[in-house]
């Protein structure tokens, strides 16, 4: 029994050990920064190329960059900043904004005008023609850059360099500890806690009680001895600060670049400081860049849906601001209801004023944003539009049987050799179409595999066939979570054969349902037919169907949640979900949209794989794949979901997860394997051979005024999409008319069996995919499309103008324009009548 009781006491500690396991690193010390009189009020620093010129003003820490073509200037801050309180006046003053907590996860704001600039703590200097201005925001109680403490050789090598009576003075303010010849009141374990090198070396600690005129004293004597801020920071890495209170400091740094004719907004998260007990959660960035009063004229251009248009001053100040996250909310966030699930599809917003535009592309950290918009009239008389960042990542601990508060556990710190980069291009073109334009060039530029993509073929047409979903049935008396046949092997090949039959070309045919149990199948790293849809050699033919007549086949699988784990299943529940900033397993049931909630008694729990998990079940399930001739895949969730994973032992970054899944994406290019997305987020464009589901209108915020087709306009001709499936959309005219304005090709989802079929099942999303009801319809459509479009896939869309609400024309690089009535109303256009509801194409000269 003692030997028992013995190896589970042996077992729990190294379980404990192997969990408590967490990253080394700690968050960047605060740097206090201060600039002189004679530098606040000095020159203007002025950085210049060919096409911009970039003004600081010292003074008040803001930019105005020139468009040396236009002469039009854009400013950071209003010049003359007024507003109907003073927190948005603060914000009106400032480059930046951050909003941090403590282990309650209350909230606080600084802004940097009122907390850094006006209090004198900030310095600016040009590095390599690089204009960086570093800002102190919050508690400027003093830092003094001398060492918290350093080891008896180290300050030997400053105490060396200073005249006799400052080395003196300096010794006065530490004290050297010898671990072998301490005092009676010292408290040896808390010492060799605090400092555990003190068992091998002895260690001068700044003394807590220290007087702060001689801690500016040592500090002079330090900085003449060549003691650096690198040293100070490098120290303080090792050592905690100590003494007093901690309070909630943050130090920050912009980095200001011309870019041939943009500029580059960076800053280095190795450059920002903070303090453990005070987590920078979120930082907003350049929030009036480019604003436009009410004496101005434009629209902001936001990422809502395929891009939304808010007009200055529309007077919807009554409605809520506009927010969106860019990628959607981070899955391995701690999460109760969905209200409603916006996510902007691309990292980019714009403004457009007096005639002239401003384009901005969040080129890093746009996993962690989000975009603000708000019209004039609510604080201020400004319409604004900028990015706000998501960064130290937290969730509520379950202490509830310990403490009546609510208690936080926060990242350990900001993700390592990582940034956040903006890049701001006055726009060549003035409008949403110059700023696809700037949109459409940077993804050429930045994404080489672009260059020699193009849409060939005619209409783009995606399939989707249903196999099989699970359902309780009854076996035996028994009741069962069985596949329901929606579709066999044989059938979808007898629909390929079809296809074929009509006559279709570019055909992209996605198989949902094809394995391991059903839509919502089991985990994804071996592959199991399911008997009731037919046997290998049915689904074999399916394949060879396919590539007879030169359309491309996608199985669609979900590497992203897990369902129905079990044993040697491929997926440990333990080493493979993802974990919350708490270290609790990432796991929820589907939420509803009746009550927002999750549907625990309706539906599949599901955990989040973490980022490696899925990188390996996918190397898995493509080693499975050859034998059923599967190259390609079609990725549920890889480009319409994302998550980080929060567990400190094995972290990984939302960012960071977006290049493990571009990395996996180019494999699969390089090795000829085929890739359809769904959504489309604008990391996978580049590797998509094809996008489906591609949202195509808006999310319908309060405040936005109209939609336009921004995406579709910047990836015309080089990559295929579609929107809704047809047979599936709320409203069939006015989704159909949608896809003709954004150029997008034909989506539908068929399956063999009555939609009868699913009913005691939550798969009602299906309700219309009867293919014998749609099959005609569907030739048709495609038919009419050909007709009329199959020239234009391959084409650019080089002009879109809103004539009236509702009312569009698309203009191809050939001259076509597709005039777009989805109104209630007939409309008259060049003397001609266009009905309600319709289309018409004019060919050039027409």
């Amino acid at each position: 029994m003692k030997k028992s009781v013995r190896l589970l006491l042996i077992l729990i500690s190294l379980f404990l050990a192997v969990s408590c396991n967490t990253r080394t690193a700690k968050p960047k010390p605060v740097v206090m920064y201060e600039i002189s009189e004679e530098a606040k009020g000095g020159k203007e620093v002025i950085l210049e190329n060919s096409y911009l010129n970039l003004r600081f003003l010292p003074s008040t820490a803001e930019i105005i960059l020139t468009d040396k073509k236009t002469n039009v200037q854009w400013r950071s801050n209003p010049p003359n900043p007024n507003a109907s309180d003073v927190v948005t006046k603060q914000l009106m003053e400032s480059q930046f904004s951050l909003d941090y907590a403590d282990v309650s996860g209350v909230p606080r704001t600084l802004e940097s005008g009122f907390y850094s600039v006006q209090r004198g703590a900030y310095e600016y200097e040009v590095v390599n023609g690089v204009l960086e201005v570093r800002y102190t925001v919050g508690d400027l109680a003093r830092n003094y850059r001398i060492p918290p403490a350093a080891n008896e050789e180290r300050m030997s090598l400053f105490l060396d360099k200073m005249e006799e009576g400052e080395s003196d003075m300096v010794k006065s303010i530490y004290r050297l500890y010898d671990i072998n010849n301490l005092r009676m009141n010292d408290d040896k374990d808390k010492l060799l806690a605090e400092f555990p090198e003190l068992v091998k070396i002895k260690l001068w600690v700044l003394r807590t009680n220290s007087q702060d005129y001689m801690k500016k004293e040592a500090e002079e004597s330090f900085k003449k001895a060549g003691y650096t801020a690198e040293d100070f920071a490098e120290d303080s890495m090792r050592y905690e600060l100590t003494g007093g209170d901690v309070k909630p400091a943050f130090s920050i740094t912009l980095r200001y670049i011309l870019d041939g004719k943009s500029l580059i907004v960076n800053v280095p998260f190795d450059k920002i400081g903070y303090r453990a007990a005070y987590p920078i959660k979120q930082l907003a960035l350049m929030p009036f860049m480019g604003s436009g009063n009410t004496a101005d004229s434009g629209y902001m251009l936001v990422p809502d849906g395929s891009g939304s248009l808010i007009y200055f001053n529309n007077q919807k100040q009554n409605q809520v601001p506009y927010y969106i996250s860019v990628y959607g909310y981070d899955d391995a966030m701690p999460r109760k209801e969905v209200i409603a699930d916006n996510k902007a599809l691309f990292p980019a917003f714009g403004v457009h004023k007096n005639g002239a535009s401003l384009f901005c592309v969040i080129e890093e950290g746009s996993a962690y944003s989000g975009v603000r918009a708000d019209v004039s009239g609510r604080n201020s008389e400004y319409n604004i539009v900028y990015p706000v960042f998501d960064m130290i990542h937290g969730a509520l601990m379950d202490i509830a049987g310990r403490n009546q508060r609510e208690v936080y556990m926060y990242e350990t710190t900001l993700p390592e050799n990582e940034n956040i980069t903006l890049r701001y291009t006055p726009c060549a073109v003035p409008g949403y179409m110059g700023m696809a334009k700037e949109f459409r060039s940077w993804l050429l530029e930045k994404y080489p595999v672009l260059q020699n993509r193009s849409v060939t073929g005619g209409v783009p047409i995606a399939v989707e066939i249903i196999g099989a979903v699970n359902k309780i049935q009854h076996r035996l008396g028994l009741p069962l979570d069985l596949p329901l046949k929606l579709t066999s092997y044989k059938e979808t090949e007898k629909m390929v054969k079809d296809f074929a039959g009509f006559g279709w070309g570019n055909t992209h045919v996605k198989l949902n349902g094809w394995f391991n149990r059903g839509v919502d199948h089991t985990v994804p790293a071996k592959i199991k037919l399911i008997n009731a849809l037919g046997s290998k050699g049915d689904f074999k033919h399916i394949v060879s169907e396919a590539e007879k007549n030169n359309f491309t086949v996608y199985p669609e699988v979900d590497f992203m949640f897990m369902r129905d784990v079990k044993t040697f299943s491929g997926f440990s529940l333990y080493k493979d979900t993802a974990r919350y900033a708490n270290r609790e397993r990432v796991q929820r049931y589907p939420f509803s949209f009746v009550w927002f909630g999750e549907r625990k008694m309706w539906g599949k729990l599901n955990y989040l794989a973490r980022p490696a998990a899925t990188q390996r079940m996918i190397n898995s399930f493509q080693k499975h794949a050859g034998k059923y001739k599967i190259n390609n895949i079609a990725f549920r969730n890889m480009a319409s979901r994302l998550a980080g994973d929060y567990y400190e032992k094995r972290h990984v970054s939302r960012e960071a997860s977006i290049l493990m899944r571009q990395k996996k994406f180019e494999e699969m290019y390089q090795g000829n394997n085929k890739i359809m997305v769904n959504a489309g987020f604008a990391y996978s464009i580049p590797w998509a051979n094809i996008i489906t589901d591609m949202v195509i209108t808006e999310h319908s915020f309060g405040i936005t005024d109209t939609t336009v087709p921004f995406l579709q306009i910047v990836l015309h001709g080089i990559v295929p999409y579609t929107g809704k499936a047809v047979n599936l959309a709320e409203d069939y005219t006015k989704n159909l008319l949608k896809t003709v304005e954004c150029g997008a090709g034909l989506y539908f989802s068929f399956m063999e069996e009555d939609t009868s079929e699913l009913q005691e099942t939550k798969f009602r999303q299906f309700y219309a995919n009867e293919y014998k009801k749609w099959a005609g319809d569907a030739d048709k459509l495609y038919k009419q499309f050909n007709a009329d479009f199959g020239h234009l896939y391959n084409q650019k869309i080089v002009n879109h103008v809103i004539l009236a609400p509702d009312v569009t024309i698309t203009e191809y690089e050939d001259g076509t324009r597709v005039l777009v009535n989805a109104s209630d109303n007939d409309y008259r256009y060049n003397g001609n009548n266009f009905k309600a509801d319709d289309y018409a194409v004019l060919r050039k000269g027409q």
